[in-house]
């Protein structure tokens, strides 16, 4: 048994699929599988089993989760204690930034936020809002900036920017000369959407409900920048950050419209695990977001 096999397994079972699971981890599924496999040799027997098309824990895989779960949070709580011993580097912040967040908000963020304490350092890290909520549960990172502040179950969630996602169409589709359409209207075309882990792809399937379902997905891709050139290209229609469709539609190579029928207005917000103190730098950085985003309320709601 290693840490690795651990992390695997805990991705895993959060994801609730293997593929998935090594697709968000860059690995082999033949790897995710291998890692699993050697756990549950460790382990003495099968930790999964698969019911109504569902991966689920047996009852020693749940022993082998919680435990996993508790090594992986004394290992990040272990880090953070070294990041603090070492002098050069005592104030840093370990952050996960979602890719529309990376994509859209980032830069400003930690520009601002480096002006204002040149002191802390912010070690950044991208990947899905599942990637973040895992990270932040196993100890790995203070903080998280994800979009999307519906509950995660044990985290504190801060929203400190406004977003929406438009539909993206190219400059030359029948579509490109509206402003706005209704869902019925484009529901036969097909679509490039991002893929089922990140925050961007959640909001759409909540928002539709049962009309999710009526889109044609033409292809799933982890970043907003694949699908603009996607879009670009005429494989399908989009639905992304107003913030991650400027460049394009400044180009003129797309175009960006309301859906009249849909709310998909969002915020970003700022992740914590709800029974973790934050680190001194961490909670400086979560209350100057909160501040500046929010005002003093929202940040004593944080700090609270």
């Amino acid at each position: 048994m290693n840490v690795n096999m651990l992390r695997t397994f805990v991705r895993v079972v959060e994801i609730g699929s293997i593929t998935r699971a090594a697709r968000s981890l860059y690995l082999a599924q033949s790897a995710v599988s291998a890692h699993v496999a050697a756990l549950a040799t460790y382990a003495g027997g099968a930790l999964l089993e698969r019911r109504d098309g569902q991966l689920v824990l047996t009852r020693r895989g749940r022993i082998v989760y919680e435990g996993a779960l508790e090594i992986l949070a004394g290992i990040g709580a272990l880090e953070r204690r070294l990041r603090e011993a070492d002098g050069a580097h005592g104030d840093t912040v370990a952050l996960t930034c979602t890719r529309t967040v990376c994509e859209t908000a980032l830069a400003g963020l930690v520009g601002a936020f480096g002006a204002a304490h040149p002191e802390v350092r912010l070690v950044v890290s991208g990947g899905t809002r599942k990637d973040a909520e895992l990270r932040l549960r196993a100890g790995e990172i203070d903080l998280a900036l994800v979009e999307g502040a519906d509950a995660i179950v044990g985290m504190r969630l801060v929203p400190f920017q406004q977003d929406r996602l438009l539909l993206a169409v190219p400059a030359t589709h029948p579509l490109a000369v509206r402003r706005s359409v209704r869902f019925e209207e484009i529901a036969a075309y097909p679509f490039v959407l991002r893929s089922p882990e990140s925050g961007t792809r959640r909001l759409i399937e909540q928002r539709l409900g049962r009309r999710f379902e009526q889109l044609a997905i033409a292809l799933e891709l982890e970043g907003n920048s694949e699908i603009v050139s996607c879009v670009e290209a005429g494989i399908g229609l989009g639905l992304l950050s107003a913030a991650a469709l400027a460049r394009a539609v400044a180009l003129g190579t797309v175009v960006a419209l309301e859906l009249d029928d849909v709310d998909l207005t969002r915020e970003f917000a700022l992740a914590s695990c709800a029974d973790r103190a934050l680190s001194a730098p961490a909670a400086r950085f979560a209350d100057w977001l909160a501040n500046r985003g929010r005002g003093d309320d929202a940040a004593n709601r944080l700090s609270a």
